[in-house]
């Protein structure tokens, strides 16, 4: 297989997330001029694990209603989505998780001080619904209690923390919810 060099590296998780990205936008240009297999390099990728992990914080209320939470029905059906494809901003930070990364569902509470967190999950999988909008299959958490905790980040859907900037920013009682208190430790 001409590819298989590089989706070794994929499947390993030595890459970086942009060499992942980097990735994703090469094969997609060759599988357009007509590089079939250029297909096993993206199949491998929605599969792949980055080597720097990131927390998703993502927003699950259209027009911040809480009416029209979308976070009930994603927890059931095990996925994410983020069908605004209008906002190309968010669009772009949304195409840059992986398999692997933190999902945190988030509602701003007090503006531009404090959110609260309603549950978390990792990423399992990259998918594409009949219309090749990408989302995400999430393996989420039973866990039910939610927390407020400082506000992370702008006023948007799609926001992406680095785990050190995490670190450095959240209480203990954060990583206490996630229950991996090691993380910070």
């Amino acid at each position: 297989m001409k590819y298989q060099k590089i989706i070794t590296k994929i499947t390993n998780g030595s890459l970086s997330r942009g060499q992942l990205n980097r990735l994703r936008e090469n094969a997609q240009r060759k599988l357009s001029e007509g590089d079939k297999e250029a297909t096993s390099v993206i199949d491998a990728l929605n599969n792949g694990q980055a080597s720097d992990d990131y927390v998703l914080f993502m927003g699950f209320c259209p027009g911040a209603d809480f009416n029209e939470r979308l976070d009930i029905e994603w927890k059931e059906k095990g996925v994410c989505r983020f069908d605004y494809t209008e906002s190309e901003v968010q669009l772009e930070r949304f195409e840059r998780i992986f398999p692997g990364d933190l999902v945190v569902l988030k509602k701003r509470e007090v503006f531009g001080k404090t959110m609260k967190l309603y549950g978390h999950g990792r990423v399992t999988e990259i998918c594409y619904d009949e219309d090749n909008i990408r989302y995400l299959k999430v393996d989420w958490s039973d866990q039910e209690t939610i927390i407020e905790v400082p506000l992370m980040g702008a006023n948007s859907t799609v926001d992406i923390k680095s785990m050190d900037d995490i670190e450095d920013n959240m209480p203990e009682e954060y990583f206490k919810w996630l229950e991996l208190e090691e993380i910070k430790g």
